[in-house]
Order: structure tokens, then C-alpha cells, then sequence
């Protein structure tokens, strides 16, 4: 979320990372680490990235997704 280099950088412009990065930050903490569901919030923000018509990189790769 702190760089525009990267798989969302083109969609910081268009969509704040702040509440997606919130709710991951604590989803993942209140389930011990749990890939699942990083995964789940990263797709729910390359989706919203998409509807607003952001090109993204590859993030499933790099995440591990």
C-alpha cells in the first residue's frame, strides 16, 4: 500500500488501500496468519480495482494466492 510499484500501484489512485489494508491487518491477525484469508481481502480489492478500471499486475503470485 506504500508504493505505486506493484501489482495494485495503478490502483491506488483510484481506490484507497487504507480500509481494505485495515480490514486485512485484522483479519489476519484474528486468525492466526491465515492465508485463506489474506487472499480473500487481496481478491476483494483487485475486484474493486477492476470495476474501476485499474489495470493489475500479477498478485496472486507474489502473495502466494
Amino acid at each position: 500500500k506504500k508504493t505505486l510499484e506493484g501489482p495494485f500501484g495503478a490502483c491506488h489512485r483510484l481506490v484507497a488501500p487504507r480500509d481494505f489494508y485495515r480490514d486485512c491487518l485484522y483479519d489476519v491477525c484474528m486468525n492466526d496468519g491465515a492465508k485463506p484469508v489474506l487472499c480473500r481481502v487481496l481478491e476483494a480489492y483487485a475486484t474493486t480495482c477492476r470495476k474501476n478500471g485499474a489495470p493489475l499486475g500479477d498478485w496472486r503470485t507474489p502473495s502466494g494466492c
